[in-house]
């Protein structure tokens, strides 16, 4: 594929994050969204004419009929192992959705299928992306609040049944609760920031409205950097609540999505070096342009699927726990 070509895009799931998608492929003249697929024919057909491309009601029918550089897998977590599967098997690049997957079998799965198509494999941490992951990324990285030794995560999130599309609340499409869904984010934060994977975790999960799925947990964990990480995830009716404090040697930064990014040094008070994100679609606009460019030039993606499947991991590792 010559780079002044249009990198041509699938997107399997027509849903809100897909959607996202879709906008940020608008901002990029070198994306074409060129396919849409969905088992609800008519939410396929809305998008694709939205987007200005062709419908279909299944992604073995997309990858049959349409030449494709690149595929976005955007459908509920228990498909994402088969859907990656078969696109790799078309040749087609991926970038999946977190969760990658439900399973370390079916992570491992789609990184060994990937890697024998020959064919880039992404996941979709898409806060990693944003302007405010980069900055809170070069204050860590930097040193100039000394060396990590423990983080925080606090995550709110509504998890009623009215709140979202019935398939979160069915184990066998979603894999699990807040914590498969949502607390993806965290873990991410928690590791990229801390510098190391999670190995060991202590957690209490539980269940609220009589749901399958675990509504709130709250743990411990230990990285292999040595950094020690809490965390909080919950469908409390508390204020809106997205925030991630790290705990340097010589100070602190604070990574909220409602008040932005804030750094204390040697026992000072905070001060604020970036307002909250403004708009989501810019960091959807920014993972896009870079699995691109993965795609295009054969490096590695920046979120690759083993980092996917060790996030995946750690959330089975703490429904063990909490059970």
């Amino acid at each position: 594929m010559h780079t002044n070509e249009p990198f041509r895009l699938g997107i399997i799931g027509s849903g809100i994050v897909a959607a996202l998608h879709v906008k940020a492929a608008r901002t990029l003249p070198q994306v074409e969204v060129a396919a849409v697929c969905d088992i609800r024919t008519d939410a396929a057909e809305a998008m694709a004419a939205d987007a200005g491309a062709a419908a279909y009601p299944g992604h073995r029918e997309m990858l049959a009929a349409e030449r494709l550089d690149g595929v976005i897998v955007t459908s509920p977590h228990t498909l994402h192992a088969q859907q990656t599967l078969d696109v790799a098997a078309a040749g087609v690049h991926v970038l999946v959705e977190k969760p990658m997957g439900t399973s370390v079998e079916d992570c491992t799965a789609m990184i060994e299928a990937c890697r024998t198509a020959g064919v880039t494999l992404a996941v979709g941490h898409v806060m990693r992306f944003s302007e405010t992951a980069r900055m809170a990324e070069k204050v860590v990285s930097s040193g100039e609040l000394g060396p990590v030794r423990a983080i925080t995560h606090r995550r709110s999130a509504r998890y009623s049944r009215d709140s979202r599309p019935a398939w979160f609340f069915d184990p066998a499409l979603a894999g699990g609760g807040i914590v498969m869904n949502v607390g993806t984010h965290g873990l991410d934060r928690i590791q990229w920031l801390g510098g190391g994977e999670i190995e060991t975790v202590h957690a209490h999960v539980w269940h609220r409205g009589g749901l399958e799925i675990e509504t709130d947990a709250i743990g411990v964990a230990e990285l292999s950097s040595g950094v020690k990480a809490g965390f909080t995830f919950t469908t409390a009716a508390v204020p809106y609540t997205d925030e991630t404090l790290v705990l340097c040697e010589d100070g602190s930064l604070r990574w909220s999505a409602t008040e932005g990014l804030w750094v204390s040094r040697d026992g000072e008070a905070e001060a604020r070096l970036a307002d909250p994100d403004e708009e989501t679609a810019d960091a959807f606009a920014a993972q896009l342009a870079a699995f691109v460019e993965s795609c295009r030039t054969g490096t590695s993606p920046a979120v690759t699927g083993e980092y996917g499947r060790q996030v995946v991991s750690t959330v089975l590792a703490i429904y063990e726990a909490g059970s």
